[in-house]
């Protein structure tokens, strides 16, 4: 904290002293936004970015011989590098009001809406309830041919806090120290000596609450992000670049949740499959391990939320309009992606720990619950795919529940009392469909 503030107090006075440095200042100003980001004083982190990227301007037009602060030369690659390091900071400036929004959206209906656990559970009753029902109309001799119109409407959409577990850690470390600072008492920085309107017209400082407002900051970001990655490339910062990009998948995922269209929902969430494939494709595992982890997670996530859309929208339509095929093979998309995450977490010698990093156990539970959710979700072409898929189900439910019982994992309980339940009724289900093959019920 006390670093923070004396950071605070230098960017307040430097500006008019001899010791004046553009680029150190500048830097130091989008430094500090991070800061107020975390505080959630919006106002402030807005003015010390409009003012970097004010005072780094004034540089680049200097440099071009078009104004400046002196004749003073400055040298090129440092000015770039600079401009690129404030745009990232404006990048997370977005994404942090977005994932704010979301929250706040989120927060306010919660009660409104069913757990994304309790729908998994309901999935599962309810298909059991539908071939319960079809059994019944076969004995009454009704056309099989009939057998949709009784299916339920599933309503399935998913909460869409996944794709950050993997950095869920850094993330509490970065908001650790907000509770030491009462944010009531916080005041807003203002720096007079420096021109900062059109930059404070990019992006607005409150809350998101409908789409214009979410497209809005969406566009700013897109912007700040293309501005960012023209520095830093995939072929000479591949880290940063990886980082870059995975922010504007946020800012789209972001986006999404404040679409009520579901067929647009779909195809940002596409674009995010898009730009991470992009990225995940050609990296060297070996080199870039924990990268390759966090993008496959998040892509698992992103397909993962498809399904559940895609159901949603099938579910609208006519029997002859659902493309079952379609969502089956984004199911089994989405189980590749989570499978390969899980693959990523094995050691050098390609055997699976006892004991995974802390930071990992988590999404490893959450893969496995979610793989076995997938395999819940495909629609089978007769009854021995069934009872496979089911039996993968099982499985995987039965791992999250396995490594929880012998190791523990904060912050899961609801989903391994989910997944307990699901391993011990899926069994059971399973024998009935053997029974009713053979004719037995």
């Amino acid at each position: 904290i006390d670093h923070i503030l004396s950071v605070e107090a230098v960017v307040s006075t430097q500006s008019t002293g001899d010791d004046f440095d553009p680029l150190d200042w500048s830097l130091n100003c989008a430094t500090l936004s991070q800061y107020y980001i975390t505080m959630n004083n919006y106002q402030s982190a807005r003015h010390t970015l409009a003012c970097a990227s004010s005072v780094i301007s004034n540089v680049e037009e200097s440099s071009a011989g078009v104004s400046g602060y002196s004749d003073e030369e400055y040298d090129s690659e440092k000015i770039k590098k600079t401009r690129a390091d404030i745009e990232r900071c404006w990048v997370k400036y977005c994404v942090n009001l977005l994932k704010d929004s979301v929250k706040e959206a989120q927060d306010s209906d919660i009660s409104e809406k069913p757990s994304k656990i309790s729908e998994m559970k309901k999935n599962f009753e309810e298909e059991e309830e539908e071939e319960e029902k079809k059994e019944e109309e076969k004995e009454e001799g009704k056309d099989g041919e009939n057998k949709d119109k009784d299916e339920k409407k599933e309503k399935d959409k998913e909460d869409n806090s996944t794709s950050e577990e993997i950095n869920e850690e850094e993330e509490r470390k970065m908001k650790g120290f907000s509770d030491l600072v009462d944010v009531d008492d916080i005041e807003l920085l203002r720096i007079t000596n420096v021109e900062t309107g059109q930059y404070e017209e990019l992006v607005g400082v409150d809350l998101c609450s409908t789409y214009e407002e979410a497209r809005r900051v969406f566009k700013a970001g897109s912007k700040f992000t293309e501005n960012a990655v023209k520095y830093y490339t995939f072929d000479e910062h591949v880290t940063d670049h990886v980082e870059i990009r995975q922010d504007l998948s946020t800012i789209y995922k972001c986006l999404a949740h404040f679409d009520e269209d579901e067929s647009r929902q779909c195809k940002m969430h596409k674009r995010r499959i898009d730009i991470l494939t992009e990225l995940a494709s050609p990296l060297n595992i070996q080199h870039f391990r924990m990268i390759c982890r966090q993008l496959r997670f998040e892509l698992g996530e992103a397909r993962n939320t498809m399904v559940s859309l895609k159901y949603s929208i099938a579910a609208e339509q006519p029997p002859e309009k659902q493309n079952w095929k379609k969502i089956n093979n984004l199911c089994f998309a989405a189980i590749q992606e989570f499978q390969r995450f899980i693959d990523l977490l094995r050691d050098p010698s390609d055997n699976f720990p006892d004991v995974l990093a802390e930071d990992t156990v988590r999404p490893y539970i959450i893969s496995q619950i979610y793989i076995a959710r997938m395999y819940g979700k495909i629609k089978p072409m007769d009854a021995q795919q069934k009872i496979m898929f089911l039996g993968k189900a099982t499985e995987h439910f039965n791992a999250a529940v396995s490594y929880y019982d012998k190791n523990g994992c904060e912050g899961v309980k609801d989903e391994i009392d989910v997944a307990r339940e699901m391993a011990h009724f899926l069994p059971a289900k399973i024998e009935k469909i053997k029974r009713m093959e053979h004719g037995q019920i």
